[in-house]
């Protein structure tokens, strides 16, 4: 089996995690540490003769899925339909995050990055801050999410607003979060995101800054919303009063320290058990990250198992000779 061959067969078990089969030009664009020349042509040609592909990919309606996972294409395009909507429910929020000068990008993150999210999933959000304003924007965020009343809850997440992870402008390399060379999925993740409001061009220098997931995926490239939502004048100002209003440019040390400790002290007890004991929750002045339910390791775990039992047979029989 060629190298080009097991990246393919890596990266579309890594979809079929999430019952998400792939185009072939997605396969390209995501294609799984595969760092030398290849164009699109030349991938198509692999698909079409590769007597290996063809008995362990199954090509249904333009997706490749694993062979025998073929109704992962019917969950994807059901998914594919939801996607519009819970798009249009992040811009109606995203919308309101231009009056908080706090807040310089906000991108979708996870399933819904690739229209890939459940009907009864919530909207995850990924936030970039202001430099030393991370507790200040995070309030203001979560204060708008509960004035519409749509903060996830375990009785309710359908279309409701996550907002778990927030980094500071000055501080965007995640590597640090990082589970070291079993985290595959935290590549996709930075690669994946998807930015709904970027005045000041973050998202670029996010991916520059997280330029290790490059090694991972040497192919991907910027992703770019249709419909991402712009400064206008009126945001501008509004955004300026707010922001004087918040947090006036008065000395005032103490300011700052009060949104921290108000935040701090309303925290699930759940949480606060797990706050800095490992990568899953995250707590300082450079990043906030709640993920109490971080499913990396299983992710990485189902995916080495896929990834072995699609591989064995083929290495036996080289060492064999057969």
């Amino acid at each position: 089996m060629s190298d080009l061959e097991k990246s393919i067969l890596k990266t579309v078990a890594f979809f079929d995690i999430f019952k998400h089969p792939l185009t072939a030009w997605e396969i390209h664009k995501w294609l799984y540490k595969y760092p030398g020349h290849l164009d699109f042509s030349q991938l198509l040609s692999v698909l079409a003769q590769s007597r290996v592909l063809a008995e362990e990919l199954s090509l249904t309606e333009g997706f490749y899925s694993l062979r025998g996972r073929e109704f992962t294409t019917w969950h994807r395009k059901q998914n594919n339909n939801l996607a519009d909507r819970k798009f249009a429910r992040a811009l109606k929020l995203v919308k309101l995050y231009r009056f908080i000068p706090y807040i310089k990008m906000v991108a979708v993150c996870n399933s819904l990055a690739y229209s890939n999210a459940r009907d009864d999933s919530d909207i995850d959000l990924f936030i970039i801050t202001q430099r030393r304003k991370i507790w200040l924007a995070r309030f203001f965020a979560i204060i708008l999410v509960r004035l519409v009343g749509f903060r996830p809850s375990p009785q309710h997440s359908r279309d409701a607003y996550c907002l778990s992870f927030f980094v500071d402008e000055d501080h965007l390399d995640i590597s640090g979060v990082s589970l070291g060379k079993n985290d595959i999925y935290l590549a996709y993740w930075v690669k994946e995101l998807m930015p709904l409001y970027d005045p000041d061009a973050l998202y670029e220098k996010f991916l520059q800054a997280n330029h290790w997931a490059q090694d991972y995926l040497p192919r991907s490239y910027l992703n770019q919303f249709v419909r991402e939502v712009k400064d206008s004048g009126w945001s501008r100002v509004l955004a300026w009063m707010v922001g004087f209003i918040s947090s006036p440019p008065l000395p005032t040390p103490w300011l700052d320290g009060f949104y921290r400790g108000l935040q701090l002290k309303i925290i699930d007890s759940h949480l606060k058990s797990m706050v800095n004991v490992d990568t899953r929750v995250v707590v300082n002045e450079r990043m906030l990250k709640f993920h109490y339910n971080d499913r990396r390791e299983h992710y990485y775990k189902k995916w080495k198992e896929s990834v072995y039992k699609l591989l064995d047979k083929y290495e036996r029989s080289s060492a064999t000779g057969v």
